[in-house]
């Protein structure tokens, strides 16, 4: 019963990105009038930044804030972003 709860959200997470990252390109090139080379090279570099904002969450939490300390200043920065 648990897993579940924890496997639904993971899987959303991943279709989504997934989603997003293969229709970037399409409406970098054709709402944003982009060239094909400079589409690709934007989604490369959301892509690795996706992938890279974890590891520095990751160490900002082991090494120098703490756990408690990470989540609220992200969650806070989170909620002042969202609320924009």
């Amino acid at each position: 019963y648990l897993s579940i709860h924890l496997f639904i959200p993971i899987i959303s997470e991943r279709m989504a990105f997934y989603a997003i990252s293969s229709n970037l390109a399409i409406y970098l090139s054709r709402e944003l009038h982009e060239g094909i080379a400079e589409s690709a090279k934007n989604v490369n570099n959301w892509t690795g930044t996706t992938f890279l904002t974890p590891l520095i969450g990751a160490f900002l939490a082991d090494a120098v804030l703490g756990r408690y300390w990470t989540l609220a200043i992200f969650l806070c920065g989170y909620l002042l972003v969202s609320c924009v």
